[in-house]
């Protein structure tokens, strides 16, 4: 079973529906209360990380389900004008963005960081630890960058232990909620085409 697809934006219009649509398909295939919660709350972050992209996105929501195993898809075309591109190479060179605070946070400023275009001046090395994951070089002519939590938290779990950003990333990691909740997170980005997908199976 499928939703159908659904419009929504930064500015928060079309999630309502696309919730509604979601908590649907969950109950429709069984699941209990703490579980639609639970469905609902990742549906939410994916919706929130529209927010500080690149201003005001539009985006195409699907949610899938088979044997209560869901995928929440999130597709998007993303053009960056010359003054958002000016912003993010302005967090990049400063490695510090005050709005990238928690892990999702840091998942957006990763799908700006890589939209940048070649010979922009940042390379993938400025997502620090976000690299891990992390498949192909936008900036390298390869027209496409990959990333993948579970790719991420292997890689944080083979990181030597007497590396503190590691150890810091992998703290991190543990107190997000959607890193403990989900299966598995994926960024995919080819061209200005960006797929966000959260996968999640119930038992």
């Amino acid at each position: 079973m499928r939703t159908n697809v659904f419009n929504v934006c930064s500015d928060g219009a079309g999630t309502a529906e696309a919730l509604s649509a979601t908590e649907a398909l969950g109950r429709a295939c069984g699941l209990e209360r703490k579980q639609l919660l639970r469905l609902r709350l990742l549906a939410e972050e994916l919706f929130g990380m529209l927010g500080s992209i690149a201003g005001r996105v539009e985006a195409d929501y699907t949610a899938e389900e088979n044997n209560k195993r869901f995928s929440l898809c999130l597709k998007s075309k993303i053009d960056l004008n010359k003054d958002i591109r000016r912003q993010l190479l302005s967090v990049s060179s400063s490695g510090e963005n005050a709005a990238a605070k928690s892990f999702m946070g840091k998942i957006r400023d990763m799908v700006a960081e890589a939209m940048l275009p070649e010979g922009d001046g940042v390379s993938l090395f400025s997502l620090g630890m976000m690299s891990m994951g992390s498949s192909g070089n936008y900036r390298t002519g390869s027209g496409a960058y990959k990333w993948s939590l579970q790719e991420y938290r292997s890689e944080l779990e083979n990181s030597s232990s007497e590396d503190a950003e590691a150890r810091e990333a992998w703290d991190e990691l543990e107190k997000s909620i959607v890193a403990s909740i989900a299966d598995d997170v994926s960024v995919s980005i080819v061209g200005s085409k960006v797929e966000i997908i959260i996968l999640k199976a119930f038992n």
